[in-house]
């Protein structure tokens, strides 16, 4: 064929010389940048001869031999050349067809590819593949190829450190703050001063991410408050040479393993004994407030943070350093906290700063040690108590501002306050964002923004399960929350723990007990002064009962009724605290109704259970259930019915909704979970309306006391001991 051709031409024929052409296909790519980006075009080598990428190349190419009568039959091999073409689109080559403007066989690099990361990453991949590349990258600078090496600096300030550092690639310096600059941007290269290009390691923006995003750039440096020195770790690991204050080194490892926290003798007018692990935090308080951390005291329920609290507050007042403490508490736990500093700080002054009577314009904050307040009060009274700057801003159970969009959790963030503190049993119930909102109260800054713990933090953890960020996270805060378990400090518990839990009356239900307490109390003292004290015993009965009902839940004397139950709120408040930390607890009440209410009001929160009571059948079954199911967390108890033959060793809690008249009955019915086979501290939560007949069989059964101990089964004696002056004083 070619022969024929060269017969044709306008020469002798046998002038022209034909040679074919069989070496293996090469694949080349030629550089070139081009609107700031770069270009690649792929063209395949034969022998010494090269030929442009074609769409549907023919199996024989003919070209002449430049500056000779030579014609080239190349013998083209357009499975190797499809195959090449093809892997160029591969994402690890970081190459993507380029649009038809070009010529075919152009590529160009991946749309947020940098070019840099392109010439140091992709070409070996390309080159390892088997392709040849050439041309000229030169305009977009020459990259500098030696490792950077970290030269850092840390100085001290009152409250703060300011890190400088440099890097260095080769002769070439550059501060760390213009790095900052470039990772902040996603960028992993950095011009230098000689117009070369130096590499970012990419492991820096992983590692020094938190650093750089929550530090305050200062010049040519950086500026950390003490709450943030954990995340220099990393970078002084990283530090080929560091100049370190020794200031930096003891701040930072006091935070770290909390060693050098200096004892604190109890307070004076305390008048309770601390148990060591409530000692240990009381001296953790005053470390917060020696170096001006606000913290989150999260012990388990039951293991006294508001008397750890209190005394803290005693222990300021005692130095001349209290000022006025503002308390944040729901509302359901106002009565517990007045009772509770009237027993052990009498010496702290509270001003009760809720209700209609309230006064916003003549009180004087200073006058007092406490100011008690709850979140809807602050809710709606921000505006005033904003304006005056406290000494400590304190929430009690602050879950309450888990969520950070929420009004009452704004509202917080606007109280002016020297320190600030937080108490929760459950600091986390759903999610690791609602840590970001109360460290957002206690510690303003430590956790960044919320859209950026949101990014960094919380997505990690949550949604890929990052062991790595979260331990980084428990670092960050581990200095500024103190939790401890009942398992923790159980050697320093006794087995049985019992506390009593005030609340007060909702205004609806106050008025129906008042009505009910006058018509009983007119009633039976005209019997007792015609018939006499024994023909009064049946309706004093009636009467207490209706009393002791309406403090449960009006409900249970009026169907009809629509209001709410104070009782019921902080018991059902304490019962979805104590699923989530995952206890089990048994539940008893004299009435059986009080249980039913209590179920429908369980289901709808979702709270899980067993129930028993003298109706119940399959006894032996229920407890079979309730020991072995981890899923059940309570089990609701009618008192006669499981008062006693039970073994219910897998609860660690037992609440009495309403006091009993007899101790002893109180006392066999919590038996059921402390007895031989229990391995874990019991705590016995009795729940008392105030200023109601329930504190008042409180005050007698303490009144009567040696009779009381003597009271084993038969309540009837109780009666039978009872006065016309302590009829006035139930029904009062």
């Amino acid at each position: 064929y070619y022969h024929q051709i060269a017969a044709r031409l306008p020469v002798h024929g046998e002038m022209v010389e034909v040679q074919d052409v069989t070496a293996e296909a090469i694949p080349r790519l030629y550089l070139r940048a081009e609107r700031g980006t770069l270009m690649a075009e792929v063209r395949f080598g034969y022998g010494e001869h090269e030929l442009q990428a074609d769409p549907d190349p023919v199996h024989q190419s003919t070209m002449d031999l430049p500056g000779s009568w030579t014609l080239l039959h190349i013998h083209r091999q357009p499975e190797r050349e499809a195959q090449f073409y093809e892997l160029l689109t591969d994402a690890r080559f970081g190459l993507k067809r380029a649009g038809r403007e070009f010529p075919y066989g152009t590529f160009e690099i991946r749309a947020r590819l940098h070019p840099y990361d392109f010439l140091m990453h992709c070409i070996p991949a390309l080159t390892q593949a088997g392709f040849e590349i050439f041309g000229d990258t030169s305009a977009l600078g020459k990259i500098n190829h030696n490792t950077p090496v970290l030269r850092v600096s840390v100085n001290s300030g009152l409250d703060w450190f300011e890190l400088n550092a440099t890097v260095q690639y080769g002769d070439q310096e550059i501060a760390l703050a213009e790095v900052r600059k470039a990772l902040r941007k996603g960028e992993h290269y950095i011009k230098l001063a000689d117009g070369s290009i130096g590499q970012i390691p990419e492991a820096w923006l992983e590692r020094y991410k938190h650093l750089f995003a929550l530090g305050e750039e200062t010049g040519s440096g950086l500026r950390l408050n003490n709450l943030q020195l954990s995340l220099v770790d990393e970078l002084l690991a990283d530090a080929d040479k560091t100049e370190i204050a020794p200031e930096f080194y003891q701040q930072r490892d006091r935070l770290k393993t909390l060693d050098g926290i200096q004892p604190q003798p109890a307070p004076r007018g305390f008048t309770g004994q601390l148990r060591p692990y409530q000692q240990a935090g009381l001296d953790w308080l005053h470390f917060l407030r020696d170096y001006r951390f606000g913290g989150i005291l999260a012990d388990d329920m039951g293991l006294g943070k508001t008397i750890q609290v209190l005394a803290f507050l005693q222990s300021l007042k005692e130095a001349g350093a209290g000022g006025t403490t503002l308390l944040v508490v729901p509302k359901s736990l106002l009565a517990n906290w007045q009772r509770e500093s009237a027993r052990f700080t009498p010496d702290l002054q509270i001003l009760e700063y809720y209700g209609t009577s309230r006064n916003k314009g003549a009180v004087d904050f200073g006058a007092f040690d406490i100011v008690l307040t709850t979140y809807g009060t602050l809710l709606r009274d921000i505006e005033h108590l904003r304006a005056y700057c406290f000494q400590y801003a304190i929430l009690d159970e602050s879950q309450a501002i888990k969520n950070p969009m929420a009004q009452s959790a704004r509202a917080v963030r606007l109280i002016q306050a020297e320190h600030r503190l937080a108490m929760t049993g459950t600091p986390v119930e759903n999610n690791t964002f609602e840590l970001w909102s109360q460290f957002a109260f206690v510690n303003p800054g430590l956790l960044g923004s919320m859209e950026y713990f949101k990014r960094e933090f919380a997505a990690p953890i949550e949604n890929r399960q990052s062991e790595e960020t979260a331990a980084l996270l428990k670092r960050m805060i581990h200095p500024f929350l103190l939790r401890r378990t009942k398992e923790q400090v159980a050697p320093e518990l006794p087995p049985r723990t019992e506390r009593i839990v005030f609340t007060d009356l909702e205004p609806s239900q106050r008025k129906l007990y008042q009505q009910t307490r006058d018509y009983y109390r007119g009633l039976l003292l005209g019997i007792i002064d015609e018939d006499g004290m024994e023909n009064a015993r049946m309706k004093i009965l009636e009467g207490l009962l209706r009393l002791r009902q309406i403090c449960i839940h009006p409900a249970l004397v009026e169907p009809t009724y629509k209001g709410n139950s104070a009782k019921f709120e902080v018991l059902l408040e304490t019962m979805d605290t104590l699923q989530a930390e995952g206890h089990k607890a048994l539940v008893f009440s004299q009435f059986v109704q009080t249980l039913h209410l209590l179920e429908k009001e369980m289901r709808g929160l979702g709270l899980s259970y067993a129930y028993l009571d003298g109706r119940t059948h399959n006894r032996q079954e229920r407890v079979d259930q309730f020991q072995g199911d981890p899923s059940l967390s309570f089990f609701l108890i009618s008192l006669k019915a499981g008062g006693v033959g039970l073994n219910l060793t897998a609860a660690d809690y037992v609440l009495h909704i309403d006091p009993w008249w007899n101790p002893a009955v109180e006392m066999q019915a919590a038996d059921r979970a402390h007895r031989i086979g229990q391995e874990k501290p019991v705590f016995i939560y009795k729940f008392i309306t105030r200023d109601t007949v329930e504190e008042k069989i409180l005050e007698l059964q303490s009144r009567k006391k040696k009779l009381v101990e003597q009271l084993i089964a038969a309540e009837g004696s109780f009666f039978k001991s009872i006065s016309k002056e302590d009829v006035q004083a139930l029904f009062s």
